[in-house]
């Protein structure tokens, strides 16, 4: 034990360096909803001002620490507040984009300013005490120097302050507010914006003091610095992701585990674990996200910005593109053969690319570990090829599937979390793997000190080899078009555009996310084959394996324009400039490039759509089309609902948010064969109570049935599979998909469950019925003439009624419409209330009406529930409830004569 506690006292220096640096992640995270991949980015600049000031202009070192800390600090936060407050309503995935792209900036800018950065610069201990021999006391045995005990001092009355600043402070209380209630607090009179903006000075100011404590101790090597920062991660996700003191004790805990491992696998000799301590706290960041419970995790409510409509060219167009962009590509070899070098690594980069964009632009998730998954496949085709003698293309396509169970462990973390904690889970991975894996004789660290990846066919000219990269790229891109366009295509970009709304239709998109996980894995397994056979050895020192790599081409990504495969061309020339524009510091300017410009795409939700000039020019060279659309087949028999069987009944359900108990023992009953009414006013509870009936919130007491089977427990795509369908009080649409593409997913994704050849691709009879019954409710709700517009280019009652034909496309025997005739004029309603009552009469199916029309709900309904706070106050039928005294004061108000009069007409 005592050979321990040297360490276990270092531990805990260290751990609060990573504590203070993770109470600023997490006060900004608290209080503007945006997670910070960029931390350690901050924290790098803070140092690397510290160190220009007092190395390169020979300043002393406190006048360095103050403008390094207290001027450049709140300067950054105010910078990061303003970047935060544009991504705040941009989709989750730009959110993740921005911050990463400050993580891919500043290392580039530190390694431009001081290129011998990458190798480290040292920086000479500066604080008060410094001097080791003379300021030192024994603890237990074990020397502890002065200035460690001051940094230590420094980290936690830093922390310390904040924490009773954020709990008892006015301050505080307003920051805590702006995450619970931001419009709330602003009616009170505080500006929201003005209290997330002190967050940002505050935890930004953390972070630079926290690179300026530090930097003596690790010295000025930008990657080392920026990951340093991460370890803020995992104290952050020990924390909750939510209390400043439990990450501040989470940054302890790892910083004791880092050294107190470190020491007993030095002592014990455990060379197989060496890389361990190092990737610490990215085990407890991958655990951690495993076992948090999943509503502390849930998705935050804030409304997003439409992202820009993506067009599509005519077929003609596309295939035309296609066949241009083979020829240039085959022809390249001759124009430009001393540089064919890069193009051959530009054509890797381009596969690698289309296996992350089929995650991150088709699907809607993040990674940010591809270049771990290349690695992976990498290795395992030296493996097999160079070790175990297989023959090239048989070892090519096993070092693809080894990275499809990779892809589905990474998956799991995929099924449970959202957003920004799946894009911790896949770092983590990258960073755990990089460093506990890659030193590891089995994977890169070889009796020869690299591992060997030979050409395919005995190939040993560059030339031979393009041309073997250019027909994977042609096989990969046509996979991932015919992918796009195909069922599965259409599903992953549904879940990726509303997942709440395809999982009421039936789809399991648990099995969705792990499935184009194991196929972008794949894909990535075999791009790493194509860049080890580029460089014919690879070790752990291969650029395009490095996680940083992975950080990089997320930023690529976001730069490329066009749609899939296109997008691919983007990062094949990134990859090329450095043949043209030749020098050591290129690759510099170019991640410093791709890092701001990602920021910029970013805070703009993406690229503008294309200009309707240039539509309508690129247009011309094909011919439009309504392939998808069928006519209605004469004398087609719709299916039809055995109204006999027992609707919905709910029983006695409460539902709580806080204190504030949202829905209060409502009971209720909704046959099959009818439509029934559900109103009442704002904030009574209605949607509310359509969210636990569907299964969307889950935090409930009470039955729920359905056909006679208790549903309480069951997940919205089971419900969804069983019959009961939804529309939502906000239209929840694919925007990037055509309006038949919507209304087809309807029927697609009960079909496909959770199945996952069902998912991948349907049976003619299938496919064939489903395109019948996409365009029959299409006909029905008199939509067909919208058919190929993009769903995100529709009026609000176009987009009412697509959300409608989408729940009539599907096997729904009880639909639960929410506010469905929002946005329709007079006409619209009124012929939406017929559609209605003829779908009822065709189909005998049921529905559950939730609108503010009163004159709709009076005229189609049979019976009514009115709620009120939470509570049903009547129910009756609708003469009934348009004579209520109760209603009459709860609700209808002054219109009640006129609704009257509605009723009994």
């Amino acid at each position: 034990m005592s050979e321990a506690l040297p360490f276990l006292i270092t531990g805990l220096l260290t751990g609060t360096i990573y504590g203070l640096a993770g109470s600023g992640l997490v006060l900004t995270f608290k209080t503007s909803g945006i997670f910070n991949f960029g931390h350690g980015a901050v924290l790098l600049a803070g140092a690397l001002l510290y160190y220009g000031l007092t190395v390169s202009h020979g300043w002393d070192w406190k006048p360095a620490f103050f403008v390094s800390v207290f001027v450049a600090g709140p300067l950054m936060g105010l910078a990061m507040e303003f970047v935060a407050r544009s991504l705040s309503l941009q989709r989750t995935s730009w959110k993740i984009v921005g911050t990463v792209g400050l993580m891919v900036m500043v290392p580039a800018i530190c390694l431009l300013i001081y290129p011998a950065s990458n190798l480290g610069l040292a920086v000479d201990r500066y604080l008060p005490f410094s001097n080791r021999q003379r300021y030192r006391v024994s603890v237990l045995d074990v020397f502890v120097f002065g200035d460690q005990l001051l940094i230590a001092a420094i980290a936690l009355v830093a922390v310390a302050a904040l924490y009773a600043l954020f709990r008892f402070t006015r301050l505080g209380a307003q920051m805590r507010a702006a995450v619970d209630d931001p419009d709330l607090l602003d009616l009170t009179g505080t500006n929201p914006v003005r209290v997330r903006r002190i967050a940002w000075v505050i935890g930004c100011t953390f972070a630079s003091l926290s690179g300026v404590l530090i930097l003596p101790s690790v010295n000025l090597e930008p990657f080392n610095l920026v990951f340093l920062a991460t370890f803020a991660f995992g104290a952050a996700a020990l924390g909750g992701f939510n209390s400043i003191l439990i990450t501040f004790a989470g940054g302890l805990a790892i910083g004791v585990a880092e050294d107190l491992v470190g020491y007993v696998i030095r002592d014990q000799q455990w060379e197989p674990l060496n890389g361990l301590p190092e990737a610490l706290p990215f085990a407890f960041l991958f655990l951690a996200l495993l076992v948090v419970p999943r509503h502390k995790l849930a998705p935050g409510s804030a409304a997003e910005v439409r992202p820009a409509l993506k067009w599509r060219g005519p077929l003609e167009l596309r295939l035309g593109t296609a066949v241009v962009v083979l020829g240039i590509l085959l022809v390249i070899p001759q124009l430009f053969e001393s540089k064919l070098s890069f193009f051959v690594f530009g054509l890797c980069q381009a596969i690698l690319i289309l296996s992350l964009g089929l995650l991150v632009k088709t699907s809607g998730q993040m990674s940010l570990c591809h270049a771990t998954f290349a690695a992976i496949g990498g290795v395992a085709f030296s493996q097999f090829h160079v070790d175990a003698g297989i023959p090239w293309w048989i070892a090519f396509v096993l070092a693809g599937l080894v990275c499809v169970p990779v892809g589905a462990i990474i998956a799991l973390p995929a099924i449970r979390l959202h957003g920004v904690y799946l894009a911790l889970a896949t770092f983590g991975f990258g960073i755990l793997v990089q460093r506990l894996f890659f030193p590891q004789s089995w994977m890169f660290f070889t009796f020869s000190g690299s591992r060997k990846v030979p050409r395919p066919f005995g190939i040993t000219s560059t030339e031979g080899y393009y041309y073997v990269v250019v027909a994977v790229l042609a096989v990969v891109a046509i996979a991932i078009a015919l992918i796009s366009q195909s069922r599965l295509g259409r599903l992953l970009q549904g879940m990726s555009d509303s997942p709440t709304a395809v999982s009421t239709l039936g789809l399991s998109t648990n099995v969705s996310k792990v499935l184009v996980f194991c196929i972008s894995a794949f894909i990535a397994g075999i791009a790493g084959v194509m860049y080890g056979a580029a460089f014919t050895t690879i070790d752990s020192g291969t650029i395009p394996f490095q996680t940083f790599n992975s950080l990089v081409l997320v930023a690529i990504l976001s730069l490329a324009p066009f749609r899939e495969p296109w997008y691919a061309i983007f990062g094949a020339i990134t990859a090329t400039i450095p043949g043209f524009w030749v020098g050591e510091s290129v690759p510099h300017w170019l991640n410093a490039g791709f890092g701001f410009f990602a920021i910029v795409i970013s805070v703009r939700g993406g690229h503008p759509a294309m200009p309707p000039g240039l539509r309508a020019f690129f247009g011309r060279f094909g011919r439009s089309r309504q392939a998808a659309v069928l006519a209605t087949p004469a004398g087609l028999e719709r299916p039809k609902v055995d109204s006999a069987l027992a609707g919905l009944d709910v029983d006695r359900l409460e539902v709580t948010f806080g204190g504030l108990r949202a829905v209060d023992g409502l009971s209720l009953s909704a046959p099959l064969g009818q439509i029934t009414g559900l109103i009442g006013p704002n904030g009574a509870g209605k949607t509310t109570a359509f969210n636990a009936v569907s299964g969307i919130n889950r935090n409930f007491s009470g039955t729920i049935s359905f056909k006679d089977k208790d549903i309480s427990s069951a997940a919205p795509a089971t419900r969804g599979r069983m019959g009961l369908g939804r529309t939502f009080q906000r239209v929840e649409l694919g925007d990037s998909l055509t309006v038949f593409d919507n209304i087809l997913l309807g029927a697609e994704a009960g079909q496909a469950g959770a199945r996952v050849l069902g998912q991948i691709a349907a049976p003619p009879a299938e496919r064939l019925a489903s395109l019948t019954a996409a365009h029959d409710a299409a006909a029905l709700c008199g939509i067909t003439h919208l058919a190929e517009a993009q769903a995100g280019s529709l009026s609000t009652g176009e987009r009412r009624l697509v959300e409608l034909a989408r729940c009539l496309a599907g096997a729904f025997d009880l639909l639960l419409l929410d506010e469905p005739s929002s946005g329709l004029d007079r006409d619209e309603t009124a012929r939406f209330g017929e559609i209605l009552q003829d779908v009822v009469a065709e189909r005998g199916c049921g529905i559950l009406l939730v609108e503010h029309d009163m004159s709709l709900v009076m005229n189609i309904c049979r019976s009514i529930y009115v709620l009120d706070f939470g509570k049903l106050i009547f129910t009756g039928t609708p003469t009934e409830v348009a004579s209520s005294e109760l209603v009459r004061a709860a609700y209808l108000g002054s219109d009640a004569d006129a609704i009257i009069e509605a009723a009994t007409s």
